[in-house]
């Protein structure tokens, strides 16, 4: 193999690693369907196969979400079915040091959190989960979701004062 192929792997090798498990917890927000969430973001990989990191231009995280973005919603108007997300978007990732009890309040709060999500229109479901879960910037967000980076502040913020309020509700 030589030195651009080699590169070329690697970084698709990393991108994987870092961008999987945020894809597939996106596309299945859009799809409401594990498999299938799981088909879109092998997709998505596969496409990422033809193209170079130099194309791409340091916009990895954006083009990956945006790629995902159109398939899942070409599989779910080809569905034209919505389903209940399931258990897989209550795993929470492995982290150094916690508790047996600290991981199960952790599970907890995350599964709290992701029904309340749940219970807000789709497109500040949408945005609240490329932000937070992609970890994408407003920008990358508005090009994800062609909104303009005005709409997608204000979807935020409306999403999270809602998500506030519904929490504190909860506790009360």
């Amino acid at each position: 193999m030589d030195q651009d192929n080699s590169g070329k792997a690697e970084w698709l090798r990393s991108a994987i690693e870092r961008f999987e498990s945020p894809l597939t917890r996106y596309a299945a927000s859009l799809t409401g369907d594990a498999e299938g969430a799981r088909d879109v973001v092998q997709d998505t990989f596969v496409r990422l196969c033809g193209q170079s990191p130099t194309q791409l231009n340091g916009c990895l995280a954006e083009w990956l979400f945006t790629v995902c973005r159109h398939r899942a919603l070409d599989v779910r108007r080809k569905e034209s079915r919505m389903t209940a997300l399931t258990d897989m978007d209550l795993e929470t990732e492995a982290a150094e040091g916690p508790t047996p009890a600290m991981a199960a309040e952790r599970k907890e709060s995350t599964g709290e959190m992701l029904r309340l999500v749940a219970t807000l229109p789709l497109n500040q479901q949408e945005v609240v989960r490329l932000k937070f879960q992609g970890g994408l910037s407003y920008e990358e967000i508005s090009r994800v979701t062609n909104l303009s980076v005005s709409n997608v502040g204000f979807l935020l913020h409306t999403a999270i004062k809602t998500l506030r309020v519904k929490m504190q509700a909860s506790h009360a």
